[in-house]
């Protein structure tokens, strides 16, 4: 079972930084369309700032949380390295239950704004903005998983022993 589940996370892991690989392609197609469109033909197009927008948008709160681990994201952790082991954990719990609670709370009225944007396409490709920012909702979904994760982790038999 855990083999399997540890498969099953390497293959999500492969299959989300494709997708972001894609993306980055799709951004770095467009943007040097963009620039032969303009700068050697003098016909600048305008559909490909909108790919760059909308692959831009996808990138960062796709890999924010899905490829990018809590570990390499940049903190500021003066106070926390001061702390002994126990004072790190009762820290770490209680910043991942308030992140991850506030994502929690805020998750129905996102999802239900991103809804409503259904309504509104984009200027150029008249894409629905539903599908551009739904990344934020996948976003906020990732946030609170790896947030409950994390605070399983946290109160795990390790911190049994401190008590």
């Amino acid at each position: 079972m855990a083999n399997r589940l540890t498969n099953l996370r390497a293959r999500w892991h492969r299959f989300a930084e494709l997708a972001a690989a894609l993306m980055f392609a799709a951004m770095f197609t467009a943007f040097m369309i963009q620039i032969i469109s303009r700068y050697v033909f003098n016909y600048p197009v305008s559909w490909s700032l909108e790919i760059c927008s909308v692959a831009y948008i996808w990138v960062v709160f796709w890999t924010s949380d899905i490829l990018v681990s809590e570990r390499q994201h940049i903190i500021f952790d003066i106070l926390y390295q001061k702390l002994p082991p126990r004072g790190r954990r009762v820290l770490g719990l209680i910043n991942t239950v308030t992140l991850g609670g506030i994502f929690l709370v805020g998750l129905p009225a996102t999802l239900g704004y991103i809804h409503f944007l259904s309504r509104r396409k984009t200027m150029t490709l008249h894409l629905p903005l539903e599908l551009v920012y739904s990344c934020f909702g996948i976003f906020m979904i990732a946030v609170i998983v790896s947030s409950a994760i994390r605070i399983k982790r946290l109160l795990g038999p390790a911190w049994q022993d401190h008590l």
